[in-house]
């Protein structure tokens, strides 16, 4: 646990053995889940800090369609919903779900605030990283409230997009999953990657999608 630990934003620069005296000051819990679990539902008040040990999780809303909206991944070493630890209303903003076999480390606040009170780095990297959230909250409100669904496939593709691939994306996310963090339907999406693909932005073959105009995709993800 303790290197899972290690590697974690939260925990940056401090030593394992810090960690470990950490670990013994608290009455910590680890606990496991299956597949399509919940692990916590919207609404419900955040009183402890949650850290993803293994598995796969997602954070899950609901929008005002009765659309399912993929907030957010998160794997080992991960935070979840640390922005609403200490938050007056300090209720969760999503569903968290498991979505493979995966265990959570749960430190009670009170601990986790006598730990900060103890370890300067980690209070750093604590308000470090919520500042980092409030970033990427933001960005996920405007990709999800101000992009029409090319915008949005668009601005997919271009961070799908690297060195070693300047052209091409190998998917690996199915259409479903996509739509999802999206916040659309799966329809709706099969629809809009066709235009673009009779538009000639993008050559689609099954998983994978090529960029065939890379200026307009560039501006259609602006």
């Amino acid at each position: 646990m303790i290197a899972i630990l290690s590697e974690s934003v939260l925990f940056k620069n401090i030593s394992d053995k810090e960690i470990a005296d950490l670990l013994e000051t608290a009455a910590y819990r680890v606990a496991a889940y299956q597949a399509k679990d919940v692990v916590a539902l919207q609404g419900a008040p955040c009183n402890h800090l949650m850290i993803v040990l293994s598995g796969l999780l997602q954070g899950q809303m609901v929008n005002d369609a009765g659309k399912l909206v993929v907030i957010e991944e998160l794997q080992a070493s991960q935070l979840l919903a640390p922005a609403f630890l200490y938050a007056p209303k300090n209720n969760l903003p999503v569903n968290i779900i498991a979505m493979e076999t995966s265990e959570i480390l749960f430190i009670h606040r009170d601990d986790f605030t006598h730990w900060m009170q103890l370890n300067k780095q980690l209070l750093q990297n604590f308000l470090m990283l919520i500042s980092g959230r409030s970033h990427f909250l933001s960005d996920k409100i405007m990709f999800l409230s101000l992009k029409n669904i090319k915008n949005k496939i668009a601005d997919y593709l271009l961070r799908k997009l690297s060195d070693t691939s300047p052209d091409v994306i190998h998917l690996t996310e199915t259409q479903q999953e996509i739509a999802d963090s999206f916040g659309v339907t799966r329809p709706s999406l099969a629809r809009a990657l066709a235009e673009m693909e009779q538009e000639g932005i993008i050559a689609i073959d099954r998983k994978v999608i090529k960029v065939c105009n890379m200026q307009l995709l560039r501006q259609m993800g602006q």
